[in-house]
């Protein structure tokens, strides 16, 4: 890769989950689009397993369009139209040539590696990369990198600590004005790019996971052996799955999760299933936190063979309730101080 000067065809964005620029044109950017993360109007946008590599270790993505059409989602956009909410979405559009409500149409975070550096996301967008490459310009120490035909934009990242004294940089690259990429190392968003034009093997490539992937869900999310970093007992479980699978979705005005753990063999699944009933068991303690004694009653175990599922329902009206709640719990608290 070599350093050449900034074309239109990169925005800069920070990768989550460290949403942290000081350039407050960022913050901006950033805040505006988190208000309006579940308003995207345009057809659902499913996990696209072609745009992701063949040996990912584990990903995730939002379909932010299907999103929208939940009980949740429509709640959300009820609530942008609180005036607090308009007027910063207005100042968000109006600056970035954007509007996440209609141009956002989902998330799909993944890792080929067990480091945080090795993450990448991808945002399905349509935006204005010439506004946003102009907007650019701001942030510290911004330079660009050729890679291929495409050109990749990077920059300092003061609120991450540097590594070696040297200091932390979030690199990003747009592809065809329809999809943001944005990562910690070069390599990783370049290897993105080399997917996303079709020059190396895609999930698609890899009927595994690819035949795992869930369908219906506004939610998903897949992991292999192996995916899992470090010693957290809370990752204990998923470590002990060949393949873990993640589902969101709503029906019949409930919201249902799923969580399925296949294991190497029946005697694995049954000490996961232990493992899963002492979880909820412990929730289902904890007096002083009533939410957390309302999800316990929530969720199911169940084994079949090798494979441990956790199911989830839960009354998207009663979640509904209690998200109103601790808004207004946090609105008198706020008034207080």
């Amino acid at each position: 890769m070599k350093t050449t000067k900034p074309n239109n065809l990169v925005s800069l964005v920070r990768l989550p989950p460290r949403p942290r620029s000081g350039n407050p044109t960022w913050r901006r950017l950033l805040t505006g689009a988190g208000l309006a993360l579940g308003l995207t109007a345009s057809s659902a946008a499913p996990l696209q397993p072609a745009d992701v590599p063949r040996e990912v270790a584990w990903v995730l993505h939002w379909d932010l369009d299907g999103f929208r059409q939940t009980t949740l989602g429509r709640h959300i956009l009820t609530e942008l139209e609180q005036e607090q909410h308009r007027k910063k979405l207005e100042a968000f559009r109006a600056m970035f040539r954007f509007d996440p409500r209609s141009d956002l149409h989902g998330l799909t975070l993944y890792s080929v590696g067990q480091a945080q550096e090795d993450g990448v996301l991808l945002v399905y967008a349509d935006v204005d990369a010439a506004q946003l490459t102009a907007l650019a310009q701001g942030a510290k120490d911004h330079q660009t990198l050729q890679h291929r035909n495409h050109t990749i934009h990077h920059w300092i990242d003061e609120k991450r600590p540097p590594r070696d004294g040297v200091p932390a940089r979030t690199y990003a690259a747009i592809y065809q004005s329809r999809v943001v990429i944005f990562g910690q190392r070069p390599d990783r968003v370049g290897e993105a790019l080399d997917v996303l034009d079709r020059q190396q093997p895609s999930l698609l490539m890899n009927p595994r996971m690819a035949g795992a992937i869930p369908q219906g869900a506004f939610l998903v999310g897949l992991a292999r052996q192996g995916a899992m970093p470090g010693q957290d007992p809370q990752a204990a479980v998923l470590r002990q799955s060949r393949l873990t699978q993640l589902a969101l979705s709503e029906s019949e005005n409930h919201i249902q999760g799923r969580l399925g753990l296949e294991t190497d063999n029946e005697e694995t699944a049954t000490q996961v299933e232990n493992i899963v009933r002492g979880l909820i068991g412990l929730l289902a303690l904890q007096q002083d936190r009533p939410d957390a004694q309302w999800l316990a009653r929530a969720l199911e175990v169940e084994r079949n063979g090798a494979t441990v599922t956790l199911r989830l329902k839960l009354p998207a009206s009663e979640i509904l309730n209690r998200l109103r709640t601790a808004a207004g719990n946090r609105a008198s608290a706020g008034a207080l101080n």
